[in-house]
């Protein structure tokens, strides 16, 4: 294979079957999809400004609201992916069997009540950090819970499988094995692996969801009070990198919240080893904060910014590298639309930045991190420094272990193997490593 063809654009395959996210009669595609979201976004600043919507948890909810609706609205209308057969429903809707949606609805309620059992008995969600999520929470609660009923009838009329983890746990909620006649025949309705799913599913959303939304209102904050400021490259700086961050825990939240089978975007599997979960969930607050601070603290008194500010250019050029590359990362999470989630399966991303890399987000991220804490020369001794460049380089490590750890989850699904498979011969490495064969080829050929 020459060099022209290693980086030709992706073309989904004909078997609408498989679990990507981009189908081949979609007529909007995922980078469509991060666009409209990202208008949204704009458009949610514009109104934040306008009505001074800036405290408590008001903020938040504009922002998920206007991000989420353009992309919501043209995933089913244009894309139709309510027709998909990857999403599990039927374009021909059953009889309403009401006993069937109240257990549903039954799983549903007993897993929130759980779940905010959980949020009150932690001492990490009483901090001030959480408080605006619990504010936007009072709002949206009964709204939400009013609007699952006819959510739950409608896809439970069309679902080729309605039996789904959501009754299981409303069985096993109603004591279904008290009544049954002998019990362990009660036992034997329930399916435990579908309660598992469920189980580890809300966890996900659980933890990350609570997360992603109080992070967004510190960024939100800071962009809606102080706006863009331009004056010098500092303050550009600056503001580019809250705006990359805002954006990004934005996608994030709305990720985790349209977890949806009419827009395709349901959780089809979850990381099922404790090492998946343990790489991932160590780089969030409240373990990160330990991690980062008394175990791998690489950061020193000096960053980058004090390190080149006797040198303009080589300052901007540095500058401009590091909010290069989170746009990268933004943009990677931003191709995902309203499928964001970690450690799940939620359709196969082959748009953006994961045309080139599997893992554009990590690789990103990870460089950024040297660029921006230097530990080679932020350190007073070179120890210190050295012990730095270890520090960063094992957590550059855990990265790496989460990567292993997702391929090894999603390569169950038929749709990754495929995708790895035209990666390793159209992606950005292939793509490098045909250039220098080519250019090692000219060379023999001229003699040198």
């Amino acid at each position: 294979m020459d060099s022209g063809q290693a980086l030709e654009p992706w073309s989904p395959p004909a078997d609408d079957s498989l679990n990507f996210v981009r189908h081949v009669g979609d007529r909007i595609s995922a980078q469509g999809m991060a666009l409209a979201g990202g208008a949204g976004f704009i458009a949610a600043w514009l109104l934040a400004q306008g009505f001074t919507v800036t405290e408590g948890g008001q903020l938040p909810l504009l922002f998920v609201l206007c991000t989420a609706a353009p992309m919501a609205f043209l995933s089913v209308s244009w894309n139709q992916t309510h027709r998909r057969p990857s999403s599990g429903l039927c374009s021909e809707p059953c009889v309403t069997n009401a006993r069937r949606c109240a257990v549903k609805f039954v799983g549903l309620v007993g897993t929130l009540l759980v779940l905010a059992a959980c949020y009150w008995l932690l001492p990490e969600y009483a901090q001030a950090f959480y408080r605006p999520v619990w504010e936007t929470a009072k709002w949206v609660a009964f709204p939400i819970l009013a609007l699952s009923l006819p959510y739950i009838l409608w896809v439970d009329r069309r679902m080729l499988e309605p039996k789904d983890g959501y009754w299981h746990t409303g069985q096993l909620f109603l004591g279904r094995w008290l009544w049954a006649k002998p019990p362990w025949e009660g036992w034997r309705g329930i399916d435990f692996f579908q309660i598992k799913e469920h189980v580890l599913g809300w966890m996900v959303k659980g933890f990350f969801l609570p997360l992603m939304l109080a992070g967004s209102v510190e960024y939100l904050n800071v962009l809606v009070k102080e706006g863009i400021r331009l004056a010098t490259f500092g303050e550009l700086y600056v503001t580019a990198l809250n705006l990359i961050l805002a954006v990004d825990v934005l996608f994030g939240s709305v990720g985790y919240l349209l977890t949806l089978r009419p827009l395709d975007s349901h959780i089809r599997t979850t990381e099922p080893t404790v090492l998946g979960w343990a790489a991932a969930i160590c780089c969030y607050i409240p373990f990160s904060t330990f991690i980062w601070s008394s175990v791998l603290n690489y950061k020193g008194r000096t960053d980058w910014m004090d390190w080149l500010q006797p040198w303009p250019i080589l300052f901007v050029s540095w500058g401009f590298a590091i909010l290069a590359l989170h746009a990268v990362y933004v943009w990677s999470t931003a191709s995902f639309g309203c499928r964001f989630s970690n450690l799940t399966n939620r359709g196969i991303i082959v748009d953006g930045p994961y045309r080139y890399l599997k893992h554009p987000a990590y690789v990103s991220k990870n460089i950024a991190w040297w660029l921006m804490a230097v530990p080679f020369v932020a350190h007073a001794s070179w120890s210190a420094a050295l012990r730095a460049c270890v520090c960063l380089a094992l957590t550059n490590l855990i990265y790496i272990l989460r990567a292993w750890t997702e391929e090894r989850h999603l390569m169950r699904d038929p749709a990754y193997v495929v995708y790895c498979q035209w990666m390793k011969a159209h992606g950005l490495k292939q793509a490098i490593l045909d250039r220098i064969t080519s250019f090692r080829r000219r060379i023999r050929r001229s003699g040198l």
